[in-house]
């Protein structure tokens, strides 16, 4: 957010602007009578705007009585000024009716008092914040950059405080995270934290290698002989990222692993992205525990070594981690990613330290300018952490581990817990999974994906279920289970399957999920993950059914940092998709529709925000070209464009499979031969390494690639050996072949012995087979 800096002749300015807006009638003067000693004078509000930081802008209006919706709308009319927005919320409160002989000065510093900033309440108190006769910055300004004494002598929390604060979050988690949903869409559908969870497989980086972790282990890591102050948690959409916070949390609870700290605090980023580590966890406690902001920071500053902290879904949030020289090309949504000062002129201030102030925020604590001692644990999507991997100095702070899902056993146990009193439906499911090699190598790795195979399953007549063996893409899977909740909910409403009538209220579902379309393609461009009801006030009844489908959830209670704060005005309850994946299933069917109505947006959207931004938007690249062949031929033609373009082989290389990978989930052989022809003159050396993913293998050998060298260098399962071993047989370009005998699967070799007459390597190809 871009900071601006008043004179002392622009706050008269201001001053005076706001006269006229009382004298117009914009804002009503104070109609009842007043001592000097129990008012607050308008120049005193002034400088209460440019002291509070902006962090407290919420909590001030809500003190206040002044509704959040009504505070948005201020702070948008004050083009996101939040020293203006202060100095409106202000007057609005002035000319509020008060009770009778009330004394507004005491009444504007207990309201500041009880939201931390005891400094300023003691001042109004104190010191009438009148005009500097010297010309100097008034003392309250000077208090933004000099902390109170009372401030920075917060009165330290009582050891039975603090296990107080500790009960209250292990009560947070039990009630809250700490819960699995059998279904992904439906938030009744939940269990006990043990009766579904299941291990996942974990990664060390070592090097430049990787080595399995097991999760009983993951407290035994060390650098350089202690365990770790920062792990970044990587793993692809669904792979069990947010679980495995929840198992850190399970885990505390239940003094296993994690008990020796006092505190663990679990901070899903998509919920908190304007807020610092004390309001976070403040936020968990119990309205009767007396905790301050303020003293549960200076509890973990002064205890770094006793508290953990798990920040879950980096890639859900904007903004940048690095140290810059400059905050002015910040995004202006991110409160945490901007400096509480007014200017930041140091580098060694650039990450917004707050090393001069009560609080932390998190963008202090994730770069390490704040808590460098204590213990964090980072997870993310793989594109974001290429942030900190770019950055020498910060990488080294960090220790890296990949979530990857489910290995076959994982898989296995998950499905019996699925179907605990029905053995035979789990083990068909399991036999399913393992026949079909496309779901078993490209989706059961991942736990949403094993959730919704559960569901359809479970719910799915067999017809149905015979269809779901076509299943090959991401994406399929994602049709396949919206249109059964359409229809799930549908026949709720109209009882005849296959009638006009329910044929008709299909059609109307879809027209009224239009709009939650469109909202999910504008929140997933803008990393708004999280949605108030105002944003669906245009259309409430299309978020009234997406809720009811199953597409879209709101909470039922409040859940964010307005619980540190009575609750005097109404507050809206949160608005979200289940997984990150439905919102970028349903951007993906807008952006699809936009090719149609909107061809000008559409090519813009793609060419400048899609494209540039396309490990970010990789799912949403996916469920676009799934939707027709039209898209997803504009979409291919514009990515081999920039390939054309390229100079250099080696990036060539790293762009192709990715173009691949969003021609398998096209489905269409018309935009896999698009591709084939377009790339017929390279030759290609397909490399299948421990980097290259099943859904890549499956693309080479959808699209029909002219593959000159076949170099096999790690394990494949049935599913890429049979594709690995199509690609021989049908590849009249292969010139060579390397790999390992134990590398492959043994229907590999049956492929080979029963189409090997067939082939058309030619008799000049050099196989090389280790053994």
């Amino acid at each position: 957010m871009r900071r601006t800096s008043y004179t002392m002749d622009g706050f008269c300015l201001l001053y005076l602007l706001l006269i006229l807006l009382m004298r117009s009638g914009d804002v009503e003067t104070n109609p009842g009578p007043d001592t000097a000693e129990s008012t607050v004078s308008d120049m005193e509000f002034l400088k209460l705007a440019h002291a509070i930081p902006p962090s407290y802008y919420d909590a001030v209006g809500i003190s206040l009585g002044i509704p959040l919706a009504q505070l948005q709308a201020i702070l948008i009319q004050m083009s996101n000024n939040y020293s203006n927005a202060f100095l409106r919320v202000f007057m609005k409160w002035k000319v509020k009716q008060q009770p009778p002989h009330s004394n507004r000065r005491q009444l504007l510093a207990d309201a500041l008092r009880e939201i931390d900033l005891g400094g300023l309440s003691d001042r109004l108190l104190n010191e009438p914040l009148t005009p500097n006769s010297t010309g100097g910055p008034s003392r309250l300004l000077e208090s933004q950059a000099k902390p109170s004494s009372a401030e920075s002598q917060t009165k330290p929390l009582s050891p039975e405080l603090v296990e107080r604060c500790a009960n209250d979050f292990k009560f947070k988690y039990r009630s809250t995270l700490c819960k699995i949903r059998t279904d992904p869409l439906n938030p009744a559908s939940i269990v006990q934290f043990e009766d579904m969870h299941t291990n996942l497989v974990l990664q060390e980086e070592h090097g430049t290698e990787k080595r399995l972790l097991d999760y009983n282990d993951i407290l035994d890591l060390k650098v350089n002989g202690e365990f770790p102050k920062r792990i970044m948690v990587q793993g692809e959409a669904g792979a069990g990222k947010t679980t495995f916070c929840a198992k850190i949390a399970w885990d505390w609870i239940g003094a296993r692993h994690f008990s020796h700290f006092v505190w663990v605090l679990i901070v899903p980023l998509r919920e908190f992205k304007q807020h610092t580590i004390g309001e976070i966890a403040k936020s968990y406690l119990a309205k009767n525990n007396p905790a301050t902001v303020s003293q549960i920071t200076e509890y973990i500053r002064s205890n770094p070594d006793k508290v953990f902290i798990a920040f879950d879904g980096l890639d859900e949030i904007s903004g940048k981690i690095m140290k810059t020289k400059s905050w002015e090309s910040q995004p202006t949504d991110q409160m945490q990613f901007q400096p509480s000062q007014p200017s930041v002129t140091s580098s060694d201030q650039a990450c917004g330290s707050s090393s001069e102030t009560s609080d932390i925020r998190l963008v202090d604590i994730l770069c390490s300018d704040q808590l460098a001692s204590c213990p964090v644990l980072v997870t993310t999507r793989p594109w974001r952490a290429v942030e900190i991997r770019s950055d020498g100095d910060l990488m080294k702070l960090y220790t890296f581990i990949h979530v990857e899902g489910f290995n076959r056993e994982n898989l296995s146990v998950y499905i019996h817990k699925y179907f605990p009193k029905n053995d035979d439906k789990a083990n068909q499911l399991i036999q399913f999974t393992n026949e079909n090699d496309v779901i078993s190598e490209n989706m059961a790795h991942y736990p949403i994906y094993v959730a919704m195979l559960c569901l359809l399953w479970k719910e799915l007549d067999e017809q149905k279920l015979k269809e779901m063996k076509s299943l090959k893409s991401f994406s399929q899977i994602f049709k396949v289970m919206i249109a059964f909740l359409k229809e799930h909910y549908a026949q709720k409403m109209v009882k005849k399957v296959g009638s006009p009538s329910l044929l008709s209220y299909l059609k109307k579902i879809d027209e009224l999920l239009g709009p939650i379309t469109k909202q999910a393609l504008n929140g997933l461009l803008a990393n708004t993950l999280t949605f108030d009801e105002d944003d669906f006030q245009i259309c409430p009844e299309s978020k009234d059914t997406a809720c009811r489908v199953g597409i879209l959830s709101q909470e039922d209670r409040i859940t964010s940092i307005m619980d540190i704060h009575e609750r005097n005005s109404h507050v809206q309850l949160p608005v979200f998709f289940p997984h990150k994946l439905f919102q970028e299933y349903m951007a993906g069917v807008h952006l699809a529709s936009l090719y149609e109505s909107d061809r000008n947006e559409f090519n813009r959207l793609i060419e400048q925000v899609v494209l540039p931004r396309q490990e970010e938007l990789r799912y949403l690249l996916y469920f676009t070209v799934s939707q027709n062949k039209s898209v997803a031929t504009h979409v291919l033609n514009s990515m081999l464009q920039i390939l054309k373009n390229l100079t250099f082989d080696i990036d060539v290389g790293r762009e192709f499979p990715f173009i691949v990978d969003v021609a398998f989930e096209s489905q269409d052989t018309d935009v896999a031969a698009l591709v084939k022809d377009r790339v017929s003159s390279k030759a290609i050396t397909l490399k299948i390494s421990g980097n290259t993913t099943a859904h890549t293998i499956a693309g080479y050998a959808f699209i029909g690639l002219h593959v000159v060298t076949l170099c096999i260098g790690r394990d494949c399962g049935p599913s890429m050996s049979l594709d690995a071993a199509e690609i021989i047989c049908s590849m009249p370009s292969l010139k060579e072949l390397d790999c390992r005998e134990s590398t492959v699967h043994h229907c590999f070799f049956e492929i080979l012995a029963r189409k090997g007459k067939e082939s058309k390597v030619s008799g000049s190809s050099t196989i090389v087979m280790y053994v």
